[in-house]
């Protein structure tokens, strides 16, 4: 049975009185006849009814403590009374008001002839300590924590929970949580804590918290007591897969940008001075291109740096560094051989700053490395078909994070797509040169008459060679009279080309053999070709120049061919055909060596102007046949008071694209 502890009367009084000052309850337990001895302070602490036995009392401490604590303390006082000494215990209670409590226990192992035979002792409320450390905990943890009220009014917070806010707690404590949080009302939070509420049961989620924290995060939420505490963890895996998912993204933008902006050149320095400004700022905070030319030498042709303000610094820095790299490594510097022997992306020691500038001599490129002042570099190696055309240097400035492996993975594919625009660059240089030596040999200079003035122009296609299978020529007969001729040889490469210096060839001589009107000669010229197994076909159209008495007589005839533009002086521009009642021109040339040719002929007077064109004037992709033929019309007529010369420059700019898809080939005549 419960009993007050027996005291002396006097003393018993003063320490009643500074027991309840303390908040400290006693306890005495016989442990020959197991009689426990406890006073009332005792079940206040634990928030429970006194008990009438000890039995009971066990029971009720058995029910209040978690299976963990009642281990601890029976070890406790167990050690104890086997020891013959004392104990002390924290333990976790349930109170019955659902306030959870800490208890404090202190006990002595009293003797009797060096047996144990009562253990006695004192408990009290160790909660106030318990609140002071973990207020101390929680405002010094890295991540946002807040309480509620049973009311939802916001009754404290961390300082991490005010750091995020943005505002002072002195603003936000005491305001309803709805308030605080703006967009709450609804949202995963807002419902989170409602059913923490009204079950009492603690709830983990992951989920977006609403403004003005407004972060990702795994909410954790809890009764506890006086309403409901609220733990905000940042949420690693969200944060990871959005990373990841940023660079993804990150990967696919340079790549695309890659390709839309090298693609979009055929010229080697062009290419690599776009290549700088993809890279900045996505991948480094400053890059420096460089091309290897043919004779192995590495020259720096591209540089960008994130900051504008330090642009210039770079620009000098690239203007000297080659050289002073060169003073100090005769056979190269380590690193960029490395690169270029192993075809692998080579990352600098740490700080960058002081690889580098070990590698320069004194002078200006090595003070401004030290300005530009580099925490990591990778150099980029530029592969293409088993070669290596050139170097991307990219820097990035302290603050930002070393290069990790997707980081280089990104770039090498950059740098992969890079290489293959720069050495097609190189190859159609190559293909540019040989197309330029093909079109002096075979597009050579008009012959030229007293009776009228002659004039060429050609157009390569913007993707093909220098020269491809159109043509054009104008030469003397032994008779006196003039061949003008224009063709156009299937096919747009150097092999078309090669077909249309045979047939350029072939028809001067077979003209000049063996002097005919136009229909005869191209009957012939398709003879030859099947005679002799060339495997091609092409249009051309053969025009005879001969001075008469009362003007110069034209014979022409089509294999095929775009109808030559007739402007008469002061009249309107027209297309001439073969009268002859046909619906139009006659077979192109290399399908039927026996079809039929057929001239027409008219007499040309001074100031009369006669356009002979290929198709790629008129014709194109977004416009047909008939639309390019009225426009050209149109543009003759109009133009019809230029010199001749002029008139075939305006042509050209008026009616071909800024990039045009096929060759054009024209020869004009005016009367003089």
């Amino acid at each position: 049975m419960l009993e007050p502890v027996p005291t002396p009367e006097t003393d018993r009084v003063r320490l009643d009185l500074a027991l309840q000052a303390a908040d400290v309850a006693l306890f005495d337990y016989d442990l020959r006849t197991g009689r426990l001895t406890a006073d009332e302070r005792l079940a206040a602490l634990l928030g429970h009814p006194p008990d009438t036995t000890a039995t009971g009392f066990a029971d009720r401490l058995a029910d209040l403590l978690t299976p963990e604590d009642l281990r601890r303390f029976r070890d406790a006082v167990t050690r104890a009374v086997e020891d013959g000494g004392s104990f002390h215990v924290e333990l976790r209670v349930r109170r019955r008001d659902g306030v959870p409590a800490w208890l404090g226990v202190r006990g002595r192992v009293l003797l009797d002839g060096g047996r144990p035979v009562r253990l006695t002792g004192v408990a009290h409320d160790a909660g106030r300590d318990h609140r002071v450390d973990v207020a101390s905990a929680l405002e010094s943890l890295p991540a946002a924590y807040y309480a509620l009220d049973h009311d939802g009014l916001l009754r404290t917070l961390n300082a991490e929970a005010e750091r995020l806010a943005g505002r002072p707690r002195a603003e936000l404590l005491g305001r309803p949580w709805g308030d605080v949080f703006s967009l709450a009302a609804g949202s995963d939070t807002d419902r989170v804590l409602q059913a923490v509420e009204r079950t009492g049961r603690a709830e983990t989620v992951e989920l977006l918290h609403p403004e003005p924290l407004a972060l990702w995060c795994e909410l954790r939420a809890w009764p506890d007591g006086e309403g409901t505490s609220v733990l905000l963890l940042p949420s690693g895996a969200r944060r990871a897969a959005e990373e990841a998912a940023q660079r993804a993204t990150t990967q696919v933008q340079v790549l695309a940008a890659v390709g839309a902006h090298l693609s979009g050149t055929l010229d080697a320095e062009t290419a690599v001075a776009r290549l700088a400004g993809i890279l900045v700022p996505v991948l480094g905070d400053w890059c420096i291109v460089s091309v290897i030319d043919d004779h192995g030498t590495l020259r720096d042709v591209g540089c960008q740096h994130a900051d504008p303000a330090r642009q210039d610094l770079l620009e000098s820095y690239r203007s000297h560094r080659m050289r002073a790299v060169v003073e100090r490594n005769p056979d190269g510097p380590p690193f960029i051989l490395q690169a270029v022997r192993t075809g692998r992306p080579v990352i600098l020691p740490v700080p960058a700053v002081d690889a580098i500038r070990d590698l320069l001599v004194d002078g200006p490129a090595a003070r401004e490395i030290g300005e530009l002042d580099p925490e990591f570099v990778t150099v980029l190696p530029l592969r293409a078909r088993g070669r290596t055309v050139g170097l991307v240097t990219l820097a990035r400035d302290h603050g930002r994070r070393p290069f990790d492996p997707e980081d280089l993975a990104t770039a090498s594919g950059v740098a992969e797509r890079a290489a293959l625009a720069l050495d097609n660059a190189r190859l159609y240089g190559q293909q540019q040169r040989i197309a330029e030596g093909l079109q002096r040999d075979l597009l050579t200079a008009p012959a030229q008459s007293p009776h009228w003035q002659t004039a060429v122009r050609y157009r390569p296609a913007a993707q093909a060679a220098q020269v491809g299978g159109d043509w054009y020529d104008a030469f003397h007969q032994p008779d006196g009279s003039t061949m003008l001729v224009i063709g156009d040889v299937v096919g747009h490469d150097i092999g078309a080309a090669a077909a249309m210096g045979q047939l350029r060839n072939l028809l001067r001589g077979i003209s000049f053999a063996a002097p005919d009107g136009p229909a005869g000669l191209l009957g012939r010229l398709d003879a030859a070709m099947a005679g002799l197994g060339l495997p091609t076909m092409a249009t051309a159209l053969v025009g005879r120049l001969e001075p008469q008495p009362d003007g110069v007589r034209l014979e022409f005839s089509s294999a095929g061919h775009p109808a030559p533009v007739m402007l008469r002086r002061g009249g309107v521009a027209v297309p001439l055909v073969v009268a002859d009642g046909r619906d139009g021109p006659d077979l192109l040339l290399g399908i039927d060596p026996g079809t039929d040719r057929h001239d027409g002929e008219l007499l040309l007077r001074s100031g009369d102007t006669v356009l002979f064109h290929t198709d790629g004037l008129v014709e194109r992709r977004d416009q047909s046949l008939d639309v390019g033929t009225a426009r050209l019309l149109d543009a003759v007529t109009r133009r019809a008071d230029l010199g001749l010369e002029d008139l075939c420059d305006a042509l050209l700019d008026e009616l071909l694209p800024p990039r045009p898809e096929d060759d054009v080939a024209v020869v004009a005549v005016r009367l003089t």
